[in-house]
């Protein structure tokens, strides 16, 4: 069986009912989204863990995190209302509001990519001249993995995110059909509150 992001589902699908296939459709994200919060979680745990592991914390000094953290993250939070904005467009049969959010959505998205990649190189400098190489090597696989796997999965979020634009400025999304909108909502979502999670630790553990 083969289903397109907006819902739809081939004649062959062996769920009939258009409710079922969404219900059907809408667990199978959670269960996707719930095996990346292990595996943020997982790798989150191993980064406090070795922040404060005693030999560490007593020569350890990072250096301040970027300030433009806070605008990727401005960005971010904006761009949760605006998917926010198109989901109820959507249910409400207003569909200018929904184009109008999803595209604002995208617009956030590469924002907030374009800010962190600001701030990797920005950090870059200061990280170099100022740790010995042991402690560069942690900060590596801490601040810029950490921020790095956030920002793949925010790649991966924009490719449907434009897929499903496309489809809504063709009137393809009612408010009895938009499953496409529901599914990229609930992983934006998801993506926010992962990255103050991950904010707030990086910004504590510093």
């Amino acid at each position: 069986m083969t289903a397109d992001p907006g819902g739809s589902a081939t004649k062959s699908s062996p769920i009939v009912d258009p409710r079922s296939r969404v219900a059907a459709g809408v667990l199978g994200l959670r269960l996707f989204l719930l095996s990346l919060g292990i595996l943020f979680g997982a790798v989150l745990i191993g980064y406090v863990v070795v922040r404060l592991s005693p030999a560490l914390e007593s020569t350890f000094e990072i250096p301040p995190l970027p300030r433009g953290l806070w605008l990727s993250t401005l960005f971010l939070l904006c761009s949760s209302g605006t998917i926010h904005l198109a989901l109820t467009g959507v249910r409400r049969e207003r569909p200018r509001r929904l184009r109008v959010g999803m595209v604002a959505t995208i617009a956030l998205g590469w924002a907030f990519l374009a800010t962190q990649t600001l701030c990797w190189i920005s950090w870059a400098g200061p990280l170099r001249s100022s740790l010995a190489e042991a402690q560069r090597a942690f900060l590596v696989t801490s601040f810029y993995v950490l921020t790095g796997l956030h920002a793949i999965h925010v790649i991966g979020g924009l490719v449907p995110l434009t897929v499903v634009t496309s489809r809504a400025f063709g009137d393809r999304y009612t408010s009895a059909d938009h499953a496409g909108v529901r599914y990229c909502a609930m992983y934006w979502h998801f993506l926010d509150v992962v990255w103050l999670v991950l904010f707030a630790t990086l910004m504590v553990a510093a």
